[in-house]
């Protein structure tokens, strides 16, 4: 009997030590690097993801990735924007390389892809003949007479196939065009420089097709810096074969996007009316004591492990205790410490709690795991600035209006960001070494009477964004892969998924901010909206108002905000 006891003893012994060191063994990570590519060449800003885990990471420029697995890690999901979904067994002790196809839905839109140039390339710009490498902004795609075929019929015809152009009316009726990147809700018009003279933008009708040399687009702050107000819709810039368009001129017709017969009718209910509200926190909601609610918490995290569950279950526990509800909530940033979606989610809580320093930590963390995103920068300034740290964001933001950080495009957020330096200086001038900035920078009339700025946690998703005026007309701004592939394409590859609508001279009243998402998402890690709105931004008058909202909820046209200017 005894010698059974010993032999039984000894094989739990032997056996305890297996599951430990197969725990250990499964613990212990190793770094896999790879590549992820298509036809074409490497594709940046590729998520690779370890399957159903929070481990993920994104490609670089060039296409290439580091993630540390466990033994226990089998399979990589890859996805990419406009790229099919692919699924491939990890393999480890030799560098991968992951080949994508594209997405055939996606491509029946066409994108012209400008033509490679040489190393050295000058053009012609707004502040004159510059070698390319050494812009401080994205002059867009260029359309030469090479590229122009005989079945462009109109100048419209070749602007069509530029990205980043939306045309308005039809052929032969005076047609207009506005850049979308930059479009706001009283969004002023593109002007023409023609053989170097400024012109309104109706000289389009009157040109043909065989007469142009070259356009280029030139978008954002540039503009605006090189021509004032008249650039801020930003400038098409077209040379003729022979320059004879230099004497040509036209009355000043801008056009608003607030056509005729835009009437709205709709009804469209509040997000708080068909939000509905999760089992767990029915649940959490029945407890009537603290200890009870974390018994009922503990339980359910045995069997849950979401970003909404988590983010759900600390707003809940606020009412009980803020120290545990933040315990609950830094849970995120252990299990997903580098996927950028789930920290950016985490990050906006705690900015809606007036966290600063702990939103500085993350923003410092995210700008880590992708150095060569633009937003990450800007993100990181605002919350600096939000924890008092007014230098450091002055000159994060700073470096993002004239686009000198290294290795980073900043050319997508730098009107942005110039709203935001202008709105720094506004409040606190001098706590800032504002003495080498230009005058425009400085004066003191800066006001924006609504600025309201989208920002979401991953870039690729197709959202509808509705504001209705005050007098019933509304503007609908649309952010999917068939409408605005190019776009959605910059967000990827730069690193950004902001937006900002201004609304200058508003209409007094009731303005309504419909939303609609258009997106698939799997309910581990859905995607975040943070929307904030302000009103008499730039002055001491000024109102904020922030809301953080899981766009899973919006599956169904509502409306998200209704405020009164």
């Amino acid at each position: 009997m005894k010698s059974v006891l010993i032999s039984g003893t000894k094989s739990l012994i032997q056996l305890c030590f297996f599951l430990s060191v197969s725990v250990l063994a499964a613990q212990q990570k190793e770094v896999v690097t790879g590549v992820v590519k298509n036809v074409d060449g490497p594709i940046q800003g590729a998520v690779i993801t370890v399957k159903n885990t929070f481990n993920e990471a994104v490609t670089n420029l060039k296409g290439e990735f580091s993630i540390k697995v466990t033994l226990d890690d089998t399979v990589f999901e890859i996805t990419s924007f406009a790229m099919e979904y692919k699924e491939m067994s990890i393999k480890r002790g030799a560098s991968m390389t992951i080949e994508l196809d594209y997405d055939g839905q996606l491509l029946d839109e066409v994108v012209l892809k400008g033509k490679s140039k040489s190393k050295d390339q000058y053009e012609e710009t707004a502040y004159g003949r510059k070698n390319k490498k050494s812009l401080g902004y994205s002059s867009g795609m260029e359309i030469t007479e090479e590229d122009i075929k005989g079945t462009d019929v109109t100048v419209f015809d070749i602007l069509r196939k530029m990205p980043g152009v939306e045309i308005f009316g039809m052929p032969g009726f005076n047609q207009s065009i506005l850049f979308t990147r930059n479009r706001t809700i009283t969004s002023q018009a593109p002007r023409v420089v023609l053989d170097g003279a400024l012109l309104d933008q109706s000289i389009l009708n009157s040109l043909s097709p065989s007469e142009i040399s070259s356009i280029k687009l030139l978008k954002g702050l540039t503009a605006t810096l090189r021509y004032g107000q008249l650039g801020s819709g930003g400038i098409i810039f077209i040379e003729t074969k022979l320059g004879k368009a230099n004497n040509v001129t036209t009355k000043e017709k801008i056009k608003s996007l607030q056509v005729k017969g835009n009437q709205y009718i709709e009804t469209v209910p509040l997000l708080a009316s068909v939000k509905t509200k999760p089992t767990t926190l029915v649940a959490l909601e029945k407890a009537t004591t603290f200890a009870q609610a974390k018994a009922i918490f503990e339980t359910q995290e045995k069997t849950i492990s979401t970003i909404p569950f988590y983010i759900e279950s600390s707003d809940y526990f606020l009412r009980w205790d803020k120290g545990y509800s933040f315990k609950i909530l830094s849970t995120i940033a252990s299990l997903a410490p580098n996927n950028i979606k789930a920290l950016k989610a985490y990050a906006f809580i705690l900015e809606q709690r007036a966290e600063y320093k702990k939103v500085v930590s993350i923003y410092t963390r995210i700008l880590a795991l992708r150095p060569d995103s633009s937003q990450g920068y800007r993100d990181l300034a605002l919350a600096h600035q939000a924890a008092g740290d007014y230098e450091l964001a002055f000159t994060l933001l700073y470096q993002i209006v004239y686009n000198t950080i290294p290795n980073v495009d900043c050319s997508a957020i730098q009107e942005l960001a110039y709203n935001e330096l202008r709105h720094l200086l506004a409040f606190h001038k001098s706590k800032v070494p504002f003495e080498k900035l230009p005058n425009e920078l400085l004066s003191l009339n800066y006001k924006k009477d609504i600025r309201m700025v989208f920002q979401w946690t991953q870039p690729d998703v197709d959202f509808d964004i509705q504001f209705v005026s005050p007098e019933r007309k509304f503007f609908n701004w649309t952010h999917t892969g068939f409408e605005s592939k190019t776009l959605l394409q910059d967000e990827v590859s730069q690193g950004y998924a902001i937006k900002e609508h201004i609304i200058d001279d508003a209409q007094p009243g009731t303005w309504v901010v419909n939303m609609e998402f258009l997106s698939n998402e799997r309910p581990k890690n859905p995607t975040y909206l943070k929307y904030t709105v302000f009103q008499d931004y730039g002055l001491p008058t000024q109102t904020k108002k922030t809301k953080i909202i899981a766009m899973k909820d919006l599956q169904n046209k509502v409306t998200i905000d209704l405020f009164v200017n």
